[in-house]
């Protein structure tokens, strides 16, 4: 009976998982995949513990494995400024470690595991063949059918879609090459090529060059013990295939204008760059403990500006991220360097576990090379890993986790597969923290769903509507900044000023990094005629974020509210580095220094502005005031 229910948990975490969408859904909805892989965690985990697993954690890779969580986890619990994202933060570690944990258990107890593998390789077929059919016009919606332009209904990105396939699809190439079943093989290279097709339609140039990576991999495999047998069996098939992809990909690069096209990608590269700017500042100030897990997204307007001398802010404006693109500095930035340290033990236990399996007599030359896949998969991965966060998004991450278990797996079952069943307080004990995830899991999605029933009726300008939905996100999600920052923006729009000043300082109380806040408050303050309050509150938000436009307007025209004619003169000069075009910030400098007595400069700004609209009544005033002949 237990195998029937180990089969389900892992059914839903490897195939349900990725699949589980809305079908007009963008990433907040995506929620349901980690309710759905916790819960199917929940009883694997309370399983695993009642079974009493010394063998288990005796393993060196589970070992790593667990010792990098708890590291990451407990360190972020103690350095991490807002609580709450830790443990969201956290999620994407506790699936990919769980679910090595969880596959390696019920292998243990006689499951196959090339039989999940098969599982995780459906889920991959479906979702790549809904993405080829939205890329060819196949949903007919309002929705684009350029996958650049939106979020895809599966993974809820592109980027996240073809990191998926890009590890599936080397695994599906050496499953076709091992298989001894001609009708197997026909479905295996239809699914090798089904794989491959959506992730070239997904157009992530990271993905391609994954997939690159492992494919090169398992070409140099051929050539020792691992995959000398698998050659020998396929070489007319391997050599066709290879010459077939050359000139495929030859003709490619012609066709995009040769190797200069790869420049059609710096504007991508200039941005991973920015952001690795900014990690390593992250990492020079927190290189024991890291600034935790979840906490980039926190800290990140902090940190954004420091790269830069304040002669060149203008050029590198107040930019935001919840995401390093790259894994391997997240870590580093989120844990510190042991954190770093201990994902590199992890990545050296699954090394020498795979070559443990290699050289073990007990495990069949068959599984060998099903591990090899499995090795070209997790290559992808670390690969995708340098310039996007594959492990960071839950089906990718459960499938990393899958894939770190294959060489623990794939030995024959360490013990007996007859269980006892569950005592009565242990099945009360199941039952109870099954409903608590169950509970918490249906809590988040209704406050996902009520955050974008707010924020949609906010842009809509339906206030009484937004409000509503508002009330509801923050008694769903208290303690959660960026709620009770959509709830003011609420207030905002429904007309009641002093409510959104009340929500928008609680949101800044949770998050005192999350600086929108401060310019909303300014903002309010400033429409309000209260300008001493909107000079404080936009300073204090230029004290954490000096490059941030929108609280830099704000103090030059309250300091011109209040006839500080020289620090707004200065304020408006700055502004207008940023935004060259700004027909208001040259009226106001004019008139500063006009006040300033400073005639010639004030001619000079008005013209600019005349410049910029001709037909602008207030400028052409000021001019002939000034004695200008137009």
């Amino acid at each position: 009976m237990n195998q029937k229910f180990y089969s389900l948990a892992l059914g839903l975490l490897l195939l349900w998982v990725p699949l589980a969408f809305f079908v007009r859904a963008a990433d907040g909805f995506t929620l349901t995949k980690a309710v759905v892989a916790v819960s199917a965690l929940t009883f694997l985990g309370i399983t695993v513990v009642f079974s009493k697993p010394q063998w288990l954690f005796r393993l060196p890779l589970i070992q790593a494995a667990s010792l990098f969580f708890l590291w990451m986890a407990a360190d972020s619990f103690i350095v991490g400024p807002v609580k709450m994202e830790v443990l969201k933060g956290s999620l994407h570690l506790l699936l990919s470690v769980g679910t090595l944990i969880a596959v390696v258990f019920v292998c243990g107890r006689g499951m196959a595991y090339e039989k999940l593998l098969h599982f995780a390789l459906l889920a991959g077929t479906f979702m790549s063949l809904y993405g080829i059919l939205q890329s060819l016009g196949g949903d007919r919606t309002n929705w684009t059918n350029h996958f650049e332009s939106r979020a895809f209904s599966t993974l809820g990105n592109p980027d996240y879609l073809g990191d998926h396939l890009a590890a599936l699809a080397p695994l599906a190439m050496v499953l076709t090459l091992r298989t001894v079943n001609r009708q197997g093989w026909l479905w295996l290279r239809l699914i090798s090529l089904v794989l491959v097709a959506g992730l070239i339609l997904s157009r992530v140039r990271g993905a391609e060059i994954a997939l690159i990576a492992a494919v090169l991999f398992i070409v140099i495999s051929f050539l020792g013990p691992w995959g000398r047998n698998l050659f020998q069996r396929n070489r007319p098939f391997i050599l066709a295939t290879l010459g077939m992809v050359i000139i495929a990909g030859a003709i490619w690069v012609l066709w995009k204008g040769g190797l200069p096209s790869l420049a059609d990608s710096k504007t991508s590269v200039d941005q991973r760059v920015a952001i690795y700017k900014v990690a390593w500042e992250m990492v020079k100030e927190n290189p024991w403990f890291g600034i935790g897990v979840g906490q980039v997204g926190v800290v990140y307007p902090a940190y954004q500006f420091k790269p830069y001398d304040p002669s060149e802010y203008s050029n590198h404006p107040y930019f935001y991220t919840e995401h390093i693109h790259n894994e391997f500095l997240q870590f580093w930035a989120e844990g510190g360097t042991p954190g770093l340290l201990l994902f590199f033990v992890l990545l050296g236990a699954f090394i020498l576990a795979v070559q443990k399996a290699n050289a073990d007599p007990l495990i069949t030359q068959r599984d060998k090379e099903l591990l090899l896949g499995v090795t070209a998969g997790v290559i992808a991965l670390l690969v995708e890993a340098m310039s996007n966060f594959p492990f960071q998004i839950f089906p990718t991450a459960i499938l990393f986790g899958l894939f770190l278990a294959a060489p623990l797996s794939l030995k024959p079952a360490p013990v007996p597969a007859v269980e006892a069943p569950f005592s009565l307080p242990q099945k009360a004990v199941l039952i109870l923290c099954l409903l608590l995830t169950t509970g918490w899991g249906v809590r988040a999605v209704a406050a996902s769903i009520a955050y974008r029933d707010t924020a949609g009726e906010s842009n809509l300008g339906h206030g009484p509507k937004a409000v509503g939905y508002g009330s509801r996100l923050i008694q769903l999600s208290s303690v959660n900044p960026k709620a009770w920052n959509a709830y003011g923006k609420a207030l905002e729009v429904n007309g009641q000023p002093d409510a959104a000043f009340d929500a928008y300082q609680k949101s800044f109380d949770l998050n005192p990094y999350y600086v929108e806040n401060l310019m909303a408050m300014a903002d309010l303050k400033a429409k309000a005629g209260q300008f001493p309050e909107a000079l404080n509150l936009s300073q204090k938000a230029l004290i954490i974020t000096p490059n941030y436009l929108g609280p830099l307007w704000v103090q030059a025209y309250t300091q011109y509210q209040l006839k500080q004619y020289g620090p707004a003169a200065a304020s408006f000069q700055e502004f207008i580095q940023y935004a060259p075009s700004s027909l208001d910030a040259y009226v106001g400098l004019g008139v500063c220094d006009i006040h300033l007595g400073q005639k010639q400069e004030a001619i000079q700004a008005w013209e600019k502005a005349h410049q910029l609209d001709p037909n602008e009544p207030q400028v052409i005033q000021f001019l002939k005031g000034a004695g200008v002949k137009l």
